[in-house]
């Protein structure tokens, strides 16, 4: 069995790094002594590395540590997968959750891509599993160039800023919290190796045709023969994205608090008062935070192209014009406002 890791034994360079994210996890992500989280292990070295540095961390503060683990029904190893973390959880004491997808039925049921359906069904098992845990929030083990991947697949579907920044450490409406997000993806897997701990590997992980792995295998390898410091760059856009993201999050506070959005069921109308006499940078926003809102029934996402042709029709009182968005969200133009709709998909029945 391997010991659960201590500081006080670990090489200077690795207790650093837990300390480091020890900080993280205080000063920017405020997670409180006393409290209670569900950590993501898939079994891979990212988010092992995670289980093992709030093993060693947890006492220090108190916290209570629960797993859950995803077998997406996707790969023969997978059980095998499963079995690796829940060893690793009973030997370290550490209640784990077993969650299942049939990945493979929802893509088809739904008409998604295995890897967006994959995600959906994740996400909703973890949250499911952390109001049954009464955990605080969903940690996961995004670490530094996840960031970087992240940007670029975000360039690449015409996101616009600062999303473009790329994942938050803190995504507050989905309980989602990223602990290592500023840490390199060799010193977590230093600190495994040094424990004795040998993670296992997805083989998906190295197959190009999904795109994050062409990025990750072909593109960004190409990035960082330009530019040796890609992941620190990235980092500092991050950086930037979030200081502009917290002020605009303000900025949309005070005037829906001065004209609300109207929310139904499925749907969301910025009325005319609440769109006039407003810059383009903030209208813009409200069309993303009210798609972003609609999205977590329906998994879409805004693309800025749509949004920018979304407001130039605003502008010109193009009553009457509707755009369809991702995930079967549509926009209507009506009397100077816009109502924003998840449209119903129609079943057709076989005979």
């Amino acid at each position: 069995m391997i010991p659960v890791p201590e500081l006080q034994t670990l090489p200077f360079r690795l207790a650093r790094l837990c300390l480091d994210v020890e900080r993280f996890c205080r000063d920017s992500l405020n997670m409180a002594d006393g409290k209670s989280w569900l950590l993501a292990v898939s079994g891979g070295a990212d988010s092992t590395a995670l289980l093992c540095i709030m093993a060693l961390l947890a006492p220090r503060h108190g916290w209570q540590l629960h797993v859950a683990t995803v077998d997406h029904q996707l790969r023969p190893e997978s059980a095998g997968d499963t079995a690796f973390v829940t060893g690793l959880c009973q030997g370290w004491h550490v209640p784990c959750r077993i969650l299942t997808a049939d990945v493979p039925r929802l893509a088809q049921q739904d008409g998604l891509g295995t890897e967006e359906a994959a995600r959906l069904a994740r996400y909703s098992l973890l949250e499911q599993a952390r109001l049954a845990c009464g955990a605080t929030a969903i940690l996961l083990g995004h670490h530094r160039s996840d960031v970087a991947e992240d940007q670029m697949l975000r360039f690449l579907r015409g996101t616009g800023w600062p999303a473009l920044g790329g994942m938050r450490a803190e995504d507050a409406e989905r309980h989602l919290l990223r602990p290592l997000l500023r840490t390199d993806s060799r010193a977590l897997k230093d600190l495994l190796h040094h424990c004795g701990i040998i993670w296992r590997e997805d083989a998906s992980n190295a197959d190009t045709r999904y795109t994050r792995n062409r990025l990750r295998h072909t593109i960004l390898p190409l990035l960082r023969q330009e530019n040796p410091r890609l992941e620190q760059a990235c980092l500092n856009l991050w950086d930037l994205a979030g200081i502009d993201g917290d002020y605009w999050q303000q900025e949309l506070e005070r005037h829906l608090a001065r004209s609300p959005w109207r929310e139904t069921s499925g749907s969301i109308t910025l009325p005319r008062a609440l769109l006039r006499e407003t810059h383009a940078a903030l209208r813009l926003r409200l069309y993303h935070r009210a798609v972003a809102r609609l999205a977590r029934l329906s998994g879409g996402q805004a693309r800025s192209a749509t949004l920018l042709a979304l407001d130039q029709a605003w502008q010109e009182g193009r009553g009457g014009t509707i755009f369809q968005l991702p995930g079967n969200i549509m926009a209507h133009l009506k009397g100077g406002c816009i109502r924003f709709y998840i449209e119903k998909r129609q079943v057709v029945q076989k005979s």
